[in-house]
């Protein structure tokens, strides 16, 4: 039984989305979240902090996550995954993910206003971490 995979950020506009779609393109089953969605159900193309990403993720791995939409994590709707990658600013951790044991935590840098060079290091970043989460 392949293992489900919740990645976290703090907006669910970046990390957590590519997160997702380059678990999802190696195999396993995954989804996004955000500690501090302000839009709940936006796509992430309408978000500003969004484009460079989205273009970055097009180029490299040819990936549209333009329509993908962003989701604010909860206690329930984290329940169904049997794994939490968290990769938001420690402030905007809600008490109850950072003690979850099913929490994993990743220090990857958010590519919100970032250029492009830097945006592709971050996604490669959490690519060779992708790759290694175990059952993928």
């Amino acid at each position: 039984m392949s293992m489900k995979v919740l990645f976290v950020c703090r907006a669910n506009i970046g990390r957590s989305q590519a997160a997702m779609e380059l678990y999802r393109l190696h195999g396993g089953i995954g989804d996004s979240a955000g500690t501090r969605v302000d839009v709940p159900g936006q796509q992430v193309a309408s978000h500003p902090a969004a484009a460079t990403i989205l273009h970055v993720m097009q180029e490299m791995y040819g990936l549209d996550m333009s329509h993908n939409l962003r989701t604010q994590i909860t206690p329930e709707n984290a329940a169904w995954y049997d794994k939490l990658i968290v990769m938001a600013e420690p402030e905007t951790i809600p008490e109850w993910l950072r003690e979850d044991a099913r929490t994993e935590l990743w220090h990857i840098p958010d590519a919100a206003k970032q250029d492009e060079a830097t945006t592709r290091n971050i996604v490669r970043m959490i690519e060779e971490k992708v790759v290694d989460i175990p059952d993928n």
